[in-house]
Order: structure tokens, then C-alpha cells, then sequence
């Protein structure tokens, strides 16, 4: 790309399968906004080099690092200031983009902006490859391609790295301009309003958040009631079933020998695995009598069958 910290963030991330959260997020920032490429371009590609690839949070957070989701405030990152925070000597970018080992280290995170005989100095010469006449004009020396590889460089041998593919600055403006544009349409207010209502965090951080709408959205968009019915996964986890006694099973309308019905729980002898069994399944048979919706203990989904025997959201069975 002509950004060597991007450059060496993708490299890493092929060789080994994994990147930290924040160049994760830079790499989606580069492609979606300097590039202009759809998320849904890059999605496939970073699913297959990911290690840790689950799609339930692959998708999700390639649509809010991309700002599409409305709710979220955009995430654009400066790749040259990224490199310099957390690379400032070079190291991890000397390692990856192994053909910018002579750069000197004042140009290491913008070897575009190295003069002629700084570039023929250090044998790292800014181009795309394809002028090797005018580098030969100027009495370089043959010129090693980039093999985007991390291997260990011949210090005496010369390498081409390419000119930036982008303006960062004015790519960067452009991009947020026409995504402010967007946002600040009234269809898309109510859309992300939609999206805060089924998406967004229900988690107290300090206070009582409950009605406060999302910061991306304008001041003139009304509160929302957020609706408390759906339950945590940690307080699912909490709620467990009634315990009951060793050795007694619940037995319901048992017909005894005179005739006569008796709903009382006799002794019998049966595995823990059984009592637990017919014990969640009297709370159940009773409670969905009782309730018109339920909330799945695995996703939290708020299901709006009473009688439904799984989760329409993630399919497990209910409890």
C-alpha cells in the first residue's frame, strides 16, 4: 500500500492468523474509508486469515468499525500517527516489511518523503517498479522487486517500495464528509434509532442509561424507552432451577391404589441427571402458562412464542 505499518500489520497477519483489536480496527479504518472499499469486500478475506474467526462478532464489528450501523461514532484512523504511537523505532515494521531495513529511522514510517540521495544512500528506492529507465538515468543500480515476504535482505542489494496508494489526509476528508452527509439524512436517523433499539449495550456504566438515546443520533430525535424484559447472560446463568430433595422425584396427578389422585412427590431411586430433569421440567410446564414471552438462556434472545421449544435467534433448545 505504501503505508509500512499497514504493510506489516497485513504481512503479520497472514504469516501468523492474528492481530491485537486496535490494528485489527486500523486495517478496517484504511480499507473502508482511505481505500472507499465496501466492508462487505474485506469481510471474506479477514474471515479466512483470522485465527480467532467467529461471525458473530467478525460481522458486527466490521459494520461498526466501518461506521454503517449509524449508532456508532466514526472510527477513522491516522495510519502513519498509529505506526509512530506503537511502532516509533521501526522494529515490527523492520521485521515484516524486511525491504525497509536500511531506511533511515527518521523516514521509516514515511519512506515516501525520502529525498533521491537519501534513497540511493540506503538503496531503497519510492516507486511502483515500472521506471526503471529514469532510475537507470539517474545512475541507480539494478533494482531488487519487493517480494512481500519476511526473509532476511541483503544489505547490498537495492529494493523498490511503492509510492502511497492514497492521499491519507484528503481520502480520510473526503470519506467522512460523504458518510456525515449520510447520517445526517432523516431515514437514516430512524433506521439507526431501530438499530440502538434491537443493538444497542443495556449495560449501566455508573448511571441509569435507560431511555438515553445513542450519542450518534441527533438532539432532536426523542427518547426511547429501553425495554428491560431481556434479561442478562449473566443473570440467566444466576437463576437456576428449584432444587430437590435426594432420592425424591416430583411426580404430577400420580393415580395411587385406592383411585384417588395425590400430586405429592414420592421416594424413588434415580440418578441426580433424572431429578434435575423432571424438576426443570414441572418449572417449565408451569411457566409457560404463565408467560407470554421468554428469554433464551443462551443468547438472551427475548422470543415472543410461549410455546416454542427452541430459540428463533440461535436455534438451542429451550430450558
Amino acid at each position: 500500500t505504501g503505508f509500512p505499518f499497514v504493510d506489516a500489520c497485513m504481512r503479520s497477519l497472514i504469516e501468523c492468523g492474528w492481530l491485537n483489536f486496535r490494528m485489527r480496527a486500523m486495517l478496517v479504518s484504511f480499507a473502508t474509508y482511505n481505500l472507499w472499499l465496501d466492508w462487505k469486500r474485506i469481510a471474506g478475506h479477514l474471515a479466512r486469515v483470522f485465527l480467532d474467526y467467529e461471525p458473530g462478532i467478525h460481522y458486527p464489528q466490521l459494520q461498526m468499525q466501518a461506521g454503517t450501523t449509524g449508532i456508532n461514532a466514526m472510527r477513522v484512523y491516522n495510519v502513519t500517527k498509529q505506526g509512530k504511537d506503537q511502532d516509533p523505532n521501526g522494529v515490527f515494521i523492520r521485521k515484516y516489511v524486511p525491504e525497509l531495513g536500511n531506511v533511515p529511522h527518521e523516514y521509516i514510517h514515511e519512506p515516501c518523503n525520502m529525498t533521491t540521495s537519501v534513497q540511493k544512500k540506503c538503496r531503497v528506492f519510492i516507486g511502483n517498479g515500472d521506471d526503471k529507465v529514469r532510475s537507470s538515468r539517474l545512475g541507480f543500480q539494478p533494482i531488487k522487486q519487493s517480494t512481500g515476504k519476511h526473509e532476511e535482505c541483503n544489505t547490498n542489494d537495492s529494493f523498490y517500495y511503492p509510492s502511497p496508494i492514497v492521499n491519507e489526509t484528503t481520502s480520510a476528508r473526503i470519506s467522512k464528509d460523504k458518510l456525515a452527509a449520510v447520517r445526517k439524512q432523516v431515514s437514516t436517523k430512524a433506521e439507526a434509532q431501530q438499530v440502538y433499539l434491537k443493538h444497542g449495550s443495556r449495560k449501566n456504566r455508573g448511571a441509569d442509561r435507560d431511555g438515553v438515546k445513542p450519542k450518534a443520533l441527533s438532539s432532536t430525535v426523542k427518547r426511547v424507552k429501553v425495554d428491560k424484559g431481556q434479561t442478562s447472560l449473566l443473570s440467566s446463568w444466576k437463576s437456576l432451577p428449584p432444587k430437590q430433595p435426594k432420592g425424591e422425584v416430583p411426580v404430577q396427578n400420580q393415580q395411587l391404589a385406592d383411585g384417588t389422585d395425590n400430586d405429592t412427590k414420592v421416594s424413588a431411586k434415580s440418578s441426580p441427571a433424572t431429578t434435575q430433569f423432571l424438576a426443570q421440567k414441572e418449572v417449565s410446564d408451569t411457566s409457560i402458562l404463565e408467560t407470554v414471552e421468554w428469554s433464551c438462556k443462551i443468547c438472551t434472545y427475548l422470543n415472543e412464542k410461549p410455546l416454542a421449544l427452541a430459540c428463533s435467534m440461535c436455534g438451542s433448545e429451550r430450558q
